[in-house]
């Protein structure tokens, strides 16, 4: 094979073993579709949201300083919402059907684009169970918030739902991936398959591997019994 290896001969190899990218393309894809549909469970999502106001005082004019506390507020809010004594309440709501650790791994907190809105966000395979625990959330916080920290305001500004579709797995997209990322094994394949392939199969390849000139070439012959005689 060539030392110096330039797109067109990339190209060349990629089509004469074309089979091989495209075999791993489609046995990725088969296996990432029969993998999500059978072995992945679906995950639903239920969000709600909640206003933090570090004043006790309703303002109608609020200060840029007073933005910015509210923003550090919701960090530390966030922190107190994912205490066990916390979860623990929530637990009590369900029934106990959830410990404080598998609601702590459930649960998420984030602030919303920068500003001092909380959401909050529940993941799970029952769809029921993942809108019951964003309401317990978002129903307990602003008391327990405004208990530990003795300071500001939370208000509920949107409850969650029940999700009816689940946000994963993806399989169009799962699977797209898995297309493309065959394509790219197989692509390698090739590569690798490629450089180990040190025969001579044309007269180009003597002539790009040896500086000396190219004195003779043996013809193809045909065997003897498929000569005509006429």
């Amino acid at each position: 094979m060539n030392e110096r290896i330039e797109l067109a001969d990339i190209i060349d190899m990629m089509i004469r073993r074309w089979w091989i990218w495209a075999v791993c393309a489609v046995a990725f894809s088969i296996l990432a579709f029969i993998y999500t549909e059978i072995f992945v469970d679906p995950m639903y999502r239920s969000t709600g949201s909640v206003y933090v106001n570090a004043q006790r005082t309703q303002n109608v004019d609020i200060t840029a300083g007073e933005m910015s506390s509210s923003q550090t507020l919701v960090v530390t809010y966030s922190e107190i919402l994912k205490r066990r004594s916390f979860l623990s309440q929530i637990s009590e709501d369900l029934e106990n059907r959830y410990s404080p650790d598998e609601l702590a791994g459930m649960i998420s907190y984030a602030a919303v684009n920068k500003t001092e809105i909380m959401e909050v966000s529940v993941s799970g395979k029952v769809p029921q169970d993942v809108y019951d625990i964003c309401h317990s959330v978002l129903l307990h916080a602003p008391d327990e918030l405004i208990r530990v920290v003795n300071a500001g305001s939370v208000k509920i500004l949107e409850d969650g739902q029940v999700p009816n579709v689940p946000y994963s797995p993806i399989v169009k997209r799962d699977t797209l991936i898995a297309f493309l990322a065959g394509m790219l094994v197989g692509a390698g394949i090739i590569f690798l398959l490629e450089l180990f392939d040190t025969r001579i199969k044309t007269r180009d390849d003597i002539i790009n591997k040896y500086p000396e000139p190219l004195l003779g070439e043996i013809p193809e012959v045909m065997p003897i019994e498929e000569v005509s005689i006429k």
